[in-house]
């Protein structure tokens, strides 16, 4: 793990400072107790604590990455990537980070952290880094509890997954950014009329942040064609009709080996005060 993303830890039992072993295998707090977190053989870190819990589990990462791998939603991550340029981020902690698509696409060009609960997407983001060489780390956490320092992060980005305000406001440098991106309004409609007989459109996050300033909105749309029934099944597995749907309307998707629709994206992107 890069020194810059390790010197920002802290111990998620007693919240001391951390470093890194000599020989790199492990990470100990400085704290009276030394508690001390070994790396795993890809590279990440557990900080979840034993009641953490587990996250998305292999199949839906698996399905999530061949998806996202397959370049779809490469426009987003280049938005994203775009406006931490933008505002001169040299370490960005990626919350709700899965597999690590987007992370390891914002560690290119700077300084990543990649939190999430699910140990099989952490797993697999940290060997994709670990193989690719890039500058990101990964730990298992909670976005309710992120096991790093305040004020230590100039960018925390939010991308599909719960936002924790609370914990964001704390960790962000004062001046620092967050990027939140949400469905919009017509997001995957494609994909609903191909199932649902009325399909409808979306409604907007019930959970943006109310004490950060939104320093701008942007709105991003376009067509995808997804090619095959193991990308479409994939797809729809992100989603939350996923869980919802009957088998009369998930047969419909069944008979399906090409699939066109729309995307929409809101990418809003706050900025914490200089002054608390």
């Amino acid at each position: 793990m890069n020194s810059l993303i390790a010197t920002r830890l802290r111990c998620p039992v007693c919240r001391a400072t951390c470093e890194v072993s000599e020989d790199g295998k492990s990470l100990y707090c400085g704290g009276q107790r030394r508690h001390c977190f070994d790396f795993s053989r890809s590279g990440y870190l557990n900080l979840a604590g034993p009641h953490g819990g587990e996250g998305d589990l292999k199949a839906s990462v698996r399905a999530r990455s061949l998806f996202l791998e397959s370049g779809y939603y490469e426009r987003l991550a280049d938005t994203v990537c775009e406006v931490l340029a933008s505002c001169s981020v040299n370490t960005v902690l990626d919350a709700g980070c899965g597999e690590g698509y987007y992370t390891n696409r914002m560690a290119l060009g700077r300084a990543a952290l990649g939190v999430d609960l699910s140990s099989a997407g952490i797993d697999h983001a940290a060997k994709a880094a670990k193989r690719e060489g890039l500058n990101a780390g990964y730990a298992v956490a909670s976005l309710f509890k992120l096991p790093v320092a305040d004020a230590s992060f100039d960018a925390i980005t939010n991308l599909f997954a719960p936002c924790a305000e609370a914990e964001f406001v704390r960790v962000l440098r004062p001046g620092g950014v967050l990027i939140v991106v949400a469905a919009g309004e017509h997001h995957l409609l494609g994909l609903k009329k191909a199932i649902y007989d009325t399909p409808y459109t979306n409604r907007g996050r019930a959970d943006l942040p109310q004490e950060l300033a939104l320093e701008r909105e942007i709105r991003l749309t376009y067509e995808i064609t997804v090619e095959g029934r193991e990308r479409i099944d994939a797809l729809f597995s992100m989603t939350p009709y996923y869980w919802r749907t009957s088998e009369a309307d998930r047969q419909k998707l069944a008979q399906l080996d090409r699939l066109t629709t729309e995307v929409d994206f809101n990418v809003y992107v706050y900025r914490k005060g200089l002054i608390e």
